[in-house]
C-alpha cells in the first residue's frame, strides 16, 4: 500500500508553497470553506499579504463571501468566484442545464489578478477532486492547471478511511503535490472508534500528515464569523506549521 501512496510531496512542498494552495475535499459539505478561511485569516493576522479564490460555485456565492470577509479583501467577486452557476449541481451539469459554457480562461485571468496582487492565494474548489467542471475537464486538471499543492479536508467519522485514501490516489495518478490532511466537523458527543483510529491509519496508510482534527463549531456555521474566533480555533486544532506557511 505504502507502495503506491508516494511521499514525493515532502521533497517538493517548500518550493511549491511560494505561491499558493488549493483546498479540495473527499465529497461536497466537507466543510473545505471553513478551512479554508481559517487558513485565510491565519496567515492574515500572522502578516501574510493573502487573497482567497473560489473559482467555480454553484447554488450561490455563500462560499466566495466567506473567504472576501475571512480574508479582509476588498478584491471583486467576479475576481474572487469568476465562473457562478445558479443550479447546485456538479458544474458540468449545470452549465449543460442553463444553455452556457464555461469558459476556464476567466479563471485563469482571475488567478493571474490575484497572484500579482497576493504573495499567496488559498483557492477553495468546488466539490471533491473527481467532480466534472467541463465533460472533458475535472477539478484534478484544473488544480494541474493552476500549479498548486493541495490540502484534502475530509469527515472524521466511519468511511472517510474510503473516501481519503480514494482521494489521495486519484491525486497521485495526476501528479498533484499533497501538502496535508484536515479531518473536520468531530462531534466530540457521538465519536467513536473510527473517529479515534481514522487519523493514525490515515497517516499509515497514505504516508500524509494529518494535519489537524476540527471539531464542530456552532459559532463558525454562520457567514461572516468573527475573526479572532474563527484564526484562534483553527489555530488550536490545526498545525499549519506543517504546511511550511505559517
Amino acid at each position: 500500500m505504502k507502495q503506491y501512496f508516494t511521499n514525493r510531496y515532502l521533497a517538493q512542498l517548500v518550493n511549491c508553497m511560494t505561491r499558493g494552495i488549493f483546498i479540495t475535499g473527499t465529497g461536497t459539505e466537507i466543510g473545505k470553506t471553513v478551512i479554508a478561511g481559517g487558513l485565510a485569516t491565519s496567515l492574515k493576522q500572522a502578516g501574510t499579504n493573502v487573497g482567497v479564490m473560489k473559482p467555480i460555485s454553484t447554488g450561490n456565492t455563500a462560499d466566495a463571501q466567506f473567504l472576501k470577509h475571512a480574508a479582509q479583501v476588498d478584491d471583486e467577486l467576479s475576481v474572487i468566484n469568476p465562473i457562478f452557476l445558479r443550479n447546485p449541481l456538479a458544474p458540468s451539469v449545470a452549465a449543460r442545464i442553463e444553455d452556457t459554457d464555461i469558459d476556464l480562461r476567466s479563471v485563469e485571468t482571475a488567478f493571474a489578478v490575484l497572484g500579482k496582487r497576493y504573495d499567496f492565494v488559498i483557492v477553495e474548489g468546488v466539490g471533491g477532486i473527481a467532480v466534472p467542471i467541463r465533460d472533458d475537464f475535472l477539478v484534478v486538471q484544473l488544480i494541474q492547471q493552476l500549479q498548486l499543492p493541495i490540502l484534502i479536508v475530509a469527515k472524521t467519522g466511519l468511511g472517510t478511511l474510503n473516501h481519503t485514501l480514494l482521494t489521495v490516489a486519484f491525486a497521485q495518478q495526476f501528479n498533484i503535490q499533497i501538502a496535508g490532511i484536515v479531518l473536520n466537523g468531530l462531534c466530540k458527543e457521538t465519536a467513536g472508534l473510527a473517529e479515534a483510529t481514522n487519523p493514525v491509519e490515515i497517516e499509515k496508510l497514505t504516508g500524509v500528515p494529518v494535519i489537524g482534527i476540527v471539531p464542530y463549531q456552532k459559532q463558525l456555521d454562520t457567514p461572516y464569523p468573527d475573526l479572532t474566533f474563527l484564526s484562534e480555533f483553527m489555530n488550536q486544532h490545526i498545525a499549519w506549521r506543517k504546511l511550511g506557511i505559517l
